[in-house]
């Protein structure tokens, strides 16, 4: 006869404060969508790097599109208060916005926020900061610097 052995009790997580798991996917959200733009992230994998469950995303944001909305109007909120210091994250959320622009379901709402975040920045504080995430995007693609492009002698 085999024995059965006591299951442990399931250990419930304490209760968040209010809005605590909205902030905790608005801060995940930020960083899967500036790491693999609106298309490329999940609302799965949102979730658990907020370590919230994926029901919880819907209740706090109605579609996917909200969400990266949000996260958006953050990164924006972020830039304009200390242009000078845009970290490479919210640079990125912006580069991965611009190109985010182009969907029909979100250039209205991007092109109106990205837009305000190019007058209120200037063109020169925006390339640069774009330009260098542009950069950290294409890192991993980069050649070995010993290794002459192909073509050269």
């Amino acid at each position: 006869m085999a024995v059965v052995e006591a299951s442990q009790p399931h250990r419930k997580r304490p209760r968040r404060r209010p809005g605590e798991n909205r902030e905790r996917l608005l801060e995940a959200g930020i960083r899967e969508f500036s790491r693999l733009g609106y298309q490329g992230a999940g609302t799965a994998s949102i979730a658990a790097l907020a370590e919230v469950p994926q029901p919880h995303v819907y209740a706090s944001f109605a579609t996917k599109a909200e969400l990266f909305l949000a996260c958006v109007e953050r990164g924006c909120a972020m830039a304009v208060d200390d242009p000078d210091e845009i970290s490479e994250v919210t640079a990125r959320l912006l580069l991965q916005a611009f190109a985010a622009a182009q969907l029909d379901e979100l250039a209205p709402d991007l092109t109106e926020m990205l837009g305000l975040l190019a007058e209120t920045l200037g063109e020169r504080i925006l390339a640069a900061a774009l330009g260098r995430a542009a950069i950290a995007q294409l890192a991993p693609f980069a050649l070995p610097s010993s290794v002459p492009p192909s073509g050269s002698e």
